[in-house]
């Protein structure tokens, strides 16, 4: 090889290892990426502060309810926030969950019956009429229209109400805002005053209160002139969310999401590379194990396995069946021991019955039998691949 050759193989090795390298740190590149984009939203979405509880008047979490307070007050509305059943001097009273007592839910309702409007938003309370159905429309939860000729609600066109249930209307009451054979609004007279009973209390949720006319909605129910004195009775503390948080709940919405995208990825990822249309491509070849190396190891199962029979097996299959050996000798591929016992005799000069016996031997032979098994293997081929008789080995070749 000349020194411009030498040069040339020189320069595409180096070539091929600076490809390499760069291959190298750009397949690693995409995984670093990832690394980042995830520690990022969980660094964004992990150093949120407590909202309080959902539907907690005080909380201006999503599932808060302290922009219907503000909206209340912004109209001119006293708005009065506590647990106690409200007394004379207030107007409106909204009910968000309902965990009152025999006792309690009888003087609220004789303080309805003496001329004033209670909201129950509570979907579950004894004051709601017999449930029907939910607000869902197929896999959509659209907003829903009036469709009714309620007074109050006169100028509310629509409400948004995810998650909310419908219900009965009982004879003597007026339903409104209907889907699914039940209404979500349901209002009827009880005494002087009324008792409106909605859905669910997702419509008046610091997120929800914006969508559609939910906000107009809590102020025509609440403070419809403007200066009343409404009572709110906020939630018991762990009511609304049950007081149970799971492991799951802990995660960041954000970080949930990346997740959940990585995992679409990774299957749209699975069905390509499962599913090959076209040529057969060829994949990347795995490690090469040296011929020596696997002879190793494949002995070692075999002892490990205490497999010498088998072993011995193989031995006397290779003895009887080897191309070249029955060409030697005359015969076919895969000829029966019998006939290769007797052409080795013929060749070789050895006792026919002991060659027999070599190759169609007993099946249990322990480690001493199979070295002498291989040594006398390996004799009755050689004496029968050679060119000049000679006599046999008859220590090589007389195993039982």
């Amino acid at each position: 090889m000349s020194a411009r050759d030498v040069s040339a193989e020189a320069l595409r090795a180096g070539l091929g290892d600076a490809r390499r390298e760069r291959r190298g740190w750009r397949a690693w590149l995409p995984y670093a990426v990832l690394g980042v984009v995830v520690l990022g939203l969980a660094l964004a979405g992990g150093g949120q502060e407590d909202t309080g509880e959902p539907l907690d008047p005080a909380s201006p979490g999503p599932l808060g309810t302290k922009a219907v307070v503000d909206v209340l007050r912004e109209v001119g509305a006293d708005v009065r926030v506590g647990a106690d059943v409200p007394g004379e001097g207030v107007d409106t009273a909204l009910l968000l969950v309902d965990r009152l007592d025999d006792d309690e839910r009888a003087r609220l309702l004789d303080w309805v019956r003496a001329g004033g409007v209670l909201v129950v938003a509570d979907a579950g309370s004894t004051l709601q009429p017999d449930a029907v159905a939910t607000t869902s429309l197929a896999v959509v939860q659209a907003s829903i229209a009036r469709a009714c000729d309620l007074p109050a609600v006169a100028d509310v066109a629509r409400v948004s109400a995810p998650g909310g249930t419908v219900h009965e209307v009982p004879e003597g009451a007026d339903g409104c805002f209907d889907r699914n054979d039940g209404s979500w609004l349901v209002a009827r007279d009880e005494g002087e005053g009324a008792v409106v009973t909605l859905g669910g209390a997702g419509a008046l949720t610091n997120e929800e209160l914006g969508e559609a006319d939910n906000g107009l909605l809590a102020v025509v129910l609440l403070a419809p002139e403007g200066d009343e004195t409404v009572a709110v009775l906020p939630p018991p503390a762990g009511a609304a969310g049950g007081g149970q948080r799971g492991l799951v709940d802990l995660i960041p919405g954000a970080v949930r999401a990346a997740f959940l995208q990585l995992l679409l990825a990774f299957l749209i990822l699975a069905a390509w590379r499962a599913r090959r249309l076209g040529r057969p491509v060829l994949e990347p070849a795995p490690v090469e194990v040296a011929g020596s190396e696997l002879v190793v190891a494949t002995g070692n199962l075999f002892q490990t396995a205490r497999a010498g029979g088998h072993a011995a097996a193989i031995l006397r299959a290779d003895a009887s069946c080897a191309p070249r050996l029955a060409e030697r000798l005359g015969l076919a591929p895969g000829a029966p021991p019998e006939l290769v016992a007797d052409a080795a005799a013929a060749r070789t000069g050895a006792d026919r019955d002991e060659v027999l016996a070599l190759l169609t031997g007993p099946g249990d032979v322990d480690e001493a039998g199979l070295v002498t098994l291989a040594q006398a293997v390996e004799s009755v081929r050689r004496a029968s691949l050679s060119d000049v008789p000679r006599q046999p080995d008859r220590g090589a070749v007389g195993v039982r």
